[in-house]
């Protein structure tokens, strides 16, 4: 029998729009026997070329001065990426070379890799904290950085870095939209009672979820399970409610499908 067989999990995290392969996490859920509902309340999409084109043609011009690039997800290395595509007679060559390559955590770093692009990150906690603590980006003597991310989200890791005497530059590239095209399945699911466990990878989406579920509904969620990657969320979490948090070392998909499973394992 697969360990996580019948479990019933809802994910919520955005769909990779260009992504042709499939998410490591869920393939990894459903090899194990769980079913996978997969429905994101939040989608990223391309910052408009026209208004932001001037700084972020810059940054991959002088992309060779930089002694440190940072990637603070996956949406940013697929973004990036789209624009050198989509400006190709201007980088025909694609990304110049230059500076030492970062990545929030191993999902980030693995997606550079496909790429050919090696990366560091940290090896237990993938957030900016985690990063952060990488003896590479302690002491900054002025070097240039630049951080691909998207509009908004936490700017610790700027802040940061611009004390510890880095000259930073935020390239941003995409939007998170608020996405509500499955709020009837998402209550549905809520109110027939068929969900065990429901998965957040970040703190904006528990409360895009929340924006999305009826009041009728909204006790019955905050007594499912919660699988959360970060004592941060997890506070979140508790604060807005939540009775059963289950907290995982990292984001890495090892570690949350360890853990689901041996929370699993131990109801069964």
């Amino acid at each position: 029998m697969a360990n996580l067989s019948r479990l019933e999990a809802l994910l919520i995290r955005a769909i990779q729009p260009n992504d042709p392969k499939e998410d490591i996490f869920i393939g990894q859920l459903r090899s194990e026997g769980a079913n996978v509902h997969h429905l994101p309340v939040m989608e990223t999409v391309p910052i408009d070329q026209s208004s932001d084109a001037g700084f972020i043609n810059n940054c991959i011009l002088n992309y060779s001065s930089y002694r440190r690039a940072i990637f603070v997800s996956r949406s940013s290395v697929y973004s990036l990426f789209d624009w050198l595509k989509k400006n190709v007679k201007k980088y025909p060559e694609g990304l110049p070379l230059g500076p030492l390559h970062y990545a929030i955590g191993k999902t980030t770093a693995d997606t550079l890799k496909n790429i050919n692009i090696n990366a560091e990150y940290p090896k237990q906690d993938f957030s900016s904290e985690g990063l952060l603590g990488l003896p590479s980006l302690l002491v900054g003597d002025h070097q240039k950085v630049v951080i691909f991310s998207g509009v908004g989200g936490r700017q610790l890791l700027s802040h940061e870095l611009k004390s510890r005497g880095f000259l930073v530059d935020n390239c941003e590239l995409y939007n998170r939209k608020y996405l509500k095209d499955f709020s009837n399945e998402i209550n549905r699911l809520i109110s027939e009672d068929i969900l065990d466990v429901i998965v957040v990878h970040s703190g904006e989406l528990l409360e895009n979820l929340l924006s999305q579920v009826t009041l009728t509904n909204l006790s019955t969620l905050k007594l499912l399970p919660l699988l959360v990657p970060s004592e941060r969320i997890r506070l979140l979490a508790q604060s807005l409610g939540f009775e059963k948090i289950i907290r995982s070392p990292s984001a890495s998909t090892e570690q949350m499908v360890s853990i689901l499973r041996e929370c699993y394992s131990n109801r069964l």
